[in-house]
């Protein structure tokens, strides 16, 4: 699917004067480093800008730098005449504040993402599923704008393509990945940086998370899935976070008999999130619809509320039956 018009985009942004960026809560490296590698970009062109994300930047990820990154509505400004919605298709992916704002906001949206099975309407949704990360839509729009890439903006980029590709290691890294990262690099990101934070600074802590988790891995031959979970406990027992178990699915998928790597992490008594990661053995983002989620081929999640069991072989069945 590929709904992108630079033409089109370029004109809105010119256009505007109060540019409010939003990009997912639960925020990985291609939501930030395009967000603020966008903020950064309309900086250049004298816009006011702001980046909102409900949550914090993780610790790993905290080389992104952003002065005027907002986690609430009453920190947003009056006169935003466009909102950009960045690596998202669904309000609901931004939170619930969020979600509650849109309802009386009359300006101009715009989508730029790289997902399937948009849920945002608007007649400015700019969407390239072909893309490896909407990193590289932003890219596109800073070259096709002659905006000046500088080593932080390329750094803030090159992360989301590292991250969404699981350093080029995942079935969706394609030669447009591979050509605009080579480019960032001419431009000077850091690659270095973003391998040594995103990597290979791992706590003990995390380890000892870690080996929770392991100790509840399981892999169903039929389905040919390793799974695991965490629960809240877990991160408490370990003094750790969500961060700190970021990551796990596409971990999984390292062992030859893995086809799809699923991490499940408690977000409430009896709610978990989960996150699937597969390189092309059947289409996540279908599987993750039927559970009221969504995402991509090789990559998607949604929301499930029950006993860990009970989800564990619902989710085996489907994808016996995807397959």
């Amino acid at each position: 699917m590929s709904i992108f018009n630079l033409e089109k985009i370029s004109s809105l942004i010119l256009n505007s004067h109060n540019i409010l960026i939003v990009s997912h809560y639960d925020p990985d490296g291609d939501a930030l480093g395009s967000s603020i590698g966008l903020y950064k970009a309309l900086n250049k062109l004298k816009k006011n800008c702001y980046v909102y994300n409900r949550d914090k930047i993780p610790d790993y990820l905290s080389f992104i730098k952003c002065s005027n990154l907002i986690d609430c509505l009453s920190k947003i400004p009056n006169d935003i005449d466009l909102i950009i919605f960045v690596d998202l298709n669904d309000f609901e992916r931004a939170g619930s504040e969020i979600e509650k704002y849109m309802l009386s906001f009359k300006n101009n949206i715009m989508v730029i993402d790289h997902h399937q099975n948009p849920k945002i309407d608007s007649k400015n949704a700019f969407i390239e599923t072909s893309c490896s990360a909407t990193a590289i839509l932003i890219f596109k729009i800073i070259d096709h704008m002659q905006i000046d890439m500088d080593k932080e903006l390329a750094t803030n980029l090159l992360t989301g393509i590292i991250t969404d590709t699981s350093s080029f290691k995942n079935s969706n890294t394609n030669s447009q990945s591979l050509d605009i990262a080579s480019k960032l690099l001419d431009f000077g990101a850091d690659l270095s940086l973003i391998n040594s934070s995103i990597y290979n600074d791992k706590s003990i802590k995390r380890i000892n998370l870690e080996k929770k988790i392991l100790s509840n891995f399981l892999f169903d031959n039929n389905s040919k899935t390793g799974f695991s979970y965490c629960t809240l406990q877990d991160y408490e027992e370990t003094n750790t976070t969500k961060e700190d178990s970021e990551g796990m699915a596409n971990y999984f998928l390292h062992h030859m008999e893995v086809m799809i790597g699923v991490f499940v992490r408690e977000i409430d008594d009896k709610s978990w999130k989960v996150s699937l990661r597969s390189n092309g053995y059947i289409d996540l983002s279908k599987l993750a619809n039927i559970f009221g989620g969504g995402g991509h081929k090789n990559a998607a999640g949604f929301k499930y509320s029950g006993e860990i069991e009970d989800l564990r072989k619902d989710l085996n069945n489907k994808i016996i039956n995807e397959k």
